[in-house]
């Protein structure tokens, strides 16, 4: 395997490692990291939105990809390798989410490309679909250059030790911003205890279900919880200290005693004086986020500030 030269925005490259490697940034760095790099002709790009034909059954899809990119695979070989022979006659339209994620897969194997770049390939699956997609993808990364994009830490963590975070146009190993955070020990026993990564909000007319990944900060105001989402404010029926417990592993972290901050969104930390700090997200430059001098060493650890 050799190594490919990556674009993280128009003007800067990273060497993706000859192996299984993960990068966690959120959804848009996601998007414009696989834009900056399309043209890249000896990347294949698999992101489980480009829908499949639905008439045509599993075995069909692996037929005409066989066909197509010329594979030395036979149908069989490959829904074996993908525990896909029980779903091999159905029709995409009537398979499951883990079953739609493992077909996509087969193009590890079938395409003829020696870097992919793969966009949350677990995301919303079943714990043993989750098992499965992290076996294949521990399995066929040692003879294939697979880079993963996820925005869960803890999932990036149960793929590969081999983890980068990326923030705007940095990227760093994520045990650079993961030192307060205990590294996850054993693939089994951290996918048996998966959650989905949903906080529930219920408001008066509705229950919202929050991806924590999407929120911005988070606020303890008059004894309430505020979470901030691009300028929308929720109530969460909760203390600070235990949405703390909940956010914590997907990147947050608590930067004064009353205020929770996602460290994807940091885009500056201000010094006003020796004592007063604050922290600015990317969304909103308006927005400062009162950062407590004690945790401005740690703030400054993360993001290897000298």
């Amino acid at each position: 395997m050799t190594e490919q030269t990556l674009y993280i925005n128009p003007n800067k490259k990273f060497t993706i490692p000859p192996n299984l490697t993960t990068i966690v940034t959120e959804r848009q760095y996601q998007e414009d990291l696989l834009n900056y790099n399309r043209d890249n002709s000896s990347i294949s790009f698999i992101d489980f939105e480009h829908p499949l034909p639905e008439r045509l059954s599993v075995r069909e899809i692996i037929k005409f990809w066989i066909k197509w990119f010329n594979s030395s695979y036979s149908v069989e070989e490959i829904l074996k390798l993908f525990h896909l022979n029980e779903q091999s006659r159905h029709w995409v339209k009537n398979i499951n989410h883990d079953v739609y994620k493992r077909l996509v897969l087969t193009q590890i194997l079938i395409h003829p490309h020696p870097t992919f770049i793969i966009k949350e390939p677990l995301q919303n699956l079943s714990i043993n679909g989750t098992q499965l997609v992290i076996s294949l993808l521990k399995k066929y990364g040692e003879s294939s250059s697979i880079m993963v994009l996820t925005n869960n830490a803890k999932e990036a963590l149960l793929i590969t030790d081999c983890c980068y975070r990326l923030n705007r146009d940095i990227i760093k190993p994520i045990s650079t911003f993961e030192d307060n955070h205990s590294k996850v020990q054993e693939d089994d026993y951290a996918v048996k205890n998966l959650k989905l990564r949903r906080l529930v909000v219920k408001t008066r007319e509705k229950t919202l279900f929050i991806d924590p990944i999407d929120i911005d900060f988070i606020e303890s105001q008059n004894g309430k919880v505020i979470i901030y989402i691009n300028n929308e404010e929720y109530v969460y029926d909760d203390t600070l200290q235990s949405i703390s417990d909940k956010v914590e592993p997907y990147g947050f972290y608590r930067c004064h005693r009353s205020y929770i901050v996602n460290l994807q969104k940091v885009s500056e930390v201000i010094s006003w004086s020796k004592n007063n700090y604050s922290i600015r997200l990317n969304h909103d430059k308006d927005t400062l986020v009162p950062l407590s001098r004690q945790k401005s060493k740690d703030i400054e650890r993360f993001f290897d500030i000298s």
